[in-house]
């Protein structure tokens, strides 16, 4: 029998190069589709600008250190977007849809870090790549889809410093968790998360390496322009995040928390977030990374504890997961030698993402969407009061068009005098951003809802009023004569926006600035 060459060592540096881009060439393609799951509906419509978009692009046109509800990143990452390439739908939608694809490439990245071959990464990024949670987030301007990309950062250097031991890690770990909290103050979730995981394990070591406080003390640095303007403004973030906890979220029972959990990763990823926890917790290859699947349990208890109806707050953690779980399959396939669970995994987790795409992603028309949402039971209120035979993601990029157009008529029909003296009240941030974005000749536009409240305060002062959903008694307190001038009507939106009362009222009895601090809205 003839023995065959031994492998060169060259030839071997050569063939594991090889195989590291094999590996790496499929991680892009899967991020590469994630862009184009972002982007090809858009390029379609869309459903048109969901409600937040407006107030971030106002944002981004008064840039600041802070606003009631954010810190100041998003509107600076968006307003460095419309100065290059406009706010059409799709420019300002770019940057969520890359993000997205970064959090699929890192998502497949962290299960090779963690040991993973082939399987393993592609799994892992599939499973990122279909999650709804992350498709939502990414599908329009915000800052939760940043917020994942912080999460998934911050997640993958700190799954270096457990592998590597590299201490000088925790440098660039401060660093991207600073410019994370420039972008959404949840990031502390992460960190509190992170620091059970270390406490109830041996990395509780690397809190004692002052590498970890220099990266520590780098995040603080980064941050504090936004708490000077916190404390300059008497700390809005503050009084918003109360708000929204008392009188914005549903309170959920437990059990309904955990379903919204999965729903929203896929519940055909659900098989590989067990089997991500399981390795982090139980296997031996896990061991070294045990404060991951501690700080994954330490966030889901926070959740279930906390009865949130937004199920959201911690998709972040879930790629890590998702990492995890791919190799912990990929080991139970190669163990039993179940060679044709491999094709079977990957179609099974495709069905799941195809099954659930049409109720994350705007691929289908709004009558067959509300029909589709009904049979699969996927018709979340997340928010008190506001319901819709759409889910809000989509139910909030309805009907705009037509709010700035019966507006637009409304206040043509005023007398001339009245044009004249006229400013516009808005009940939300997003009807705000609306009537500046669409309407060149309406008036002047005020609203007391968060950020609008502060940029409004001083100089709300109006002789004729064009209220928007006012409460007519509450204007009778400003105005000696309010009239009922028309009324606004919706399709698919949301219900608080449907049937909305416009009011015009004049001849003020006392100025709406000496009032203003009493219809702040900060929510």
């Amino acid at each position: 029998m003839t023995q065959g060459k031994a492998m060169s060592p060259a030839t071997s540096i050569e063939s594991h190069q090889e195989s590291k881009f094999h590996e790496r060439y499929h991680l892009f393609v899967f991020s590469f589709l994630a862009v184009l799951l972002q982007l090809i509906p858009n390029l379609l419509g869309g459903y048109g600008y969901f409600i937040d978009e407006w107030y971030y692009m106002a944002c981004a046109r008064r840039l600041a250190f802070g606003y009631v509800d954010h810190p100041p990143l998003a509107p600076v990452l968006l307003g460095g977007v419309m100065w290059f390439a406009g706010s059409s739908l799709v420019a300002i939608r770019i940057l969520p849809a890359l993000a997205g694809g970064a959090i699929v490439f890192l998502t497949g990245t962290m299960a090779r870090e963690f040991g993973g071959k082939s399987l393993a990464q592609r799994v892992a990024a599939l499973c990122a790549m279909i999650s709804p949670g992350i498709l939502v987030a990414c599908g329009f301007f915000s800052v939760n889809a940043f917020e994942i990309l912080f999460w998934v950062l911050c997640s993958y250097l700190f799954l270096l410093v457990l592998k590597t031991g590299d201490p000088a890690r925790w440098v660039i770990f401060g660093l991207i968790f600073g410019i994370g909290l420039q972008n959404k103050h949840t990031m502390v979730l992460l960190g509190l998360g992170l620091a059970v995981g270390m406490l109830l394990t041996p990395a509780r070591k690397h809190f004692s390496q002052r590498e970890f406080w220099f990266g520590a003390a780098v995040a603080f640095l980064i941050i504090l322009p936004n708490l000077i303007w916190q404390v300059m403004n008497g700390w809005p973030s503050l009084e918003f995040y109360a708000n929204a906890t008392l009188y914005k979220n549903l309170d959920t029972p437990p059990l309904k928390v955990f379903l919204g959990q999965i729903i929203l990763q896929n519940p055909c990823a659900f098989p590989v977030c067990v089997s991500g926890v399981v390795y982090l917790l139980f296997s031996k290859g896990g061991e070294r990374f045990r404060a991951i699947g501690w700080a994954f349990v330490a966030l889901l208890i926070l959740m279930l504890v906390s009865q949130t109806s937004r199920p959201d707050r911690i998709t972040g953690v879930y790629p890590i997961i998702f990492a995890a779980g791919g190799v912990g399959l990929e080991t139970f396939i190669r163990n039993r030698r179940k060679q044709w669970l491999k094709p079977a995994l990957l179609v099974f987790l495709l069905a799941g993402g195809l099954l659930l795409a049409p109720i994350a992603l705007p691929v289908l028309p709004p009558d067959v969407l509300a029909t589709y949402c009904e049979a699969v039971g996927v018709v979340p209120e997340i928010e008190r009061g506001k319901t819709s035979p759409l889910p809000q993601w989509f139910a909030d990029r309805f009907d705009w068009d037509s709010f700035v157009s019966t507006v637009v008529d409304i206040y043509s029909r005023l007398p001339a005098e009245d044009k004249k003296r006229a400013v516009i009240f808005a009940p939300s941030y997003g009807h705000a951003g609306a009537l500046e974005y669409y309407g060149p000749g309406l008036p002047r536009v005020i609203s007391n809802h968060n950020s609008y409240y502060l940029w409004c305060a001083g100089n709300a002062n109006a002789e004729v009023l064009l209220a928007i959903g006012a409460n007519p008694a509450d204007l009778r307190t400003v105005y000696a004569q309010v009239d009922s001038v028309g009324i606004i009507r919706g399709t698919y939106g949301m219900s608080w926006r449907n049937d909305m009362r416009v009011h015009l009222g004049k001849t003020p009895t006392v100025p709406l600035n000496d009032v203003w601090s009493r219809v702040k809205h900060y929510e």
